[in-house]
């Protein structure tokens, strides 16, 4: 009798066996956002959104850090970017299956693009995916990548990143007319002064 097991509590191990994701933190911080040009090995953002991400890990048993991918100083209009395209590499590897940020626009601010990773990709490679400020989780929450927000979100950060680069140039070319025109005053006070 004693080497016999109840089919009942094999059953209850198995129900309450919860799945375990290996996790790729992804941080990313434009050129634009990080700390007003002041050189560090590490923005300050850069360092909240990892605080921010590792608690949010330690608050969930179901999941494990595999490994954190940062780019710092790349824009989000562009997914050439090194640290995602070694998300992309452990994905295909099979090392991960799970993509944390912070926030849809930490992903990506190319409204198609970032679409396309949350309805095709992702998917396709059976990887969760959380957004953690916008309450995105694929596998607690699938009708959460589905809602009507999620698109309208990744416009409105698709045309942040346009309106911001707008303004970046409009503040150069502006540079750059003072500068001329510094320079043909300073031209004209050496001319005068030497014509003396």
């Amino acid at each position: 009798m004693a080497g016999r097991k109840s089919k009942y509590s094999s059953e209850s191990e198995n129900t309450t066996r919860a799945k375990i994701w290996s996790v790729a933190v992804y941080i990313r911080l434009s050129q634009e956002d990080s700390d007003n040009g002041e050189e560090k090995i590490e923005s300050n953002s850069i360092t909240s959104q990892k605080t921010l991400l590792n608690e949010f890990i330690e608050e969930h048993d179901d999941l494990i850090l595999y490994d954190t991918y940062v780019d710092d100083g790349y824009t989000g209009t562009d997914f050439n970017r090194p640290g995602f395209q070694r998300i992309l590499e452990d994905m295909r590897k099979g090392s991960i299956n799970c993509v944390l940020v912070k926030d849809l626009s930490r992903l990506g601010r190319n409204y198609i693009e970032v679409g396309n990773y949350i309805e095709q990709i992702f998917p396709l490679f059976n990887i969760r995916f959380i957004a953690i400020n916008d309450n995105v989780d694929s596998f607690k929450n699938p009708t959460s990548t589905n809602t009507i927000l999620i698109p309208f979100k990744n416009l409105i950060n698709d045309e942040y990143a346009k309106d911001t680069s707008i303004k970046i140039r409009t503040a150069l070319n502006g540079r750059k007319k003072k500068r001329r025109i510094c320079r043909s005053i300073s031209s004209i006070w050496i001319y005068k002064k030497s014509r003396r």
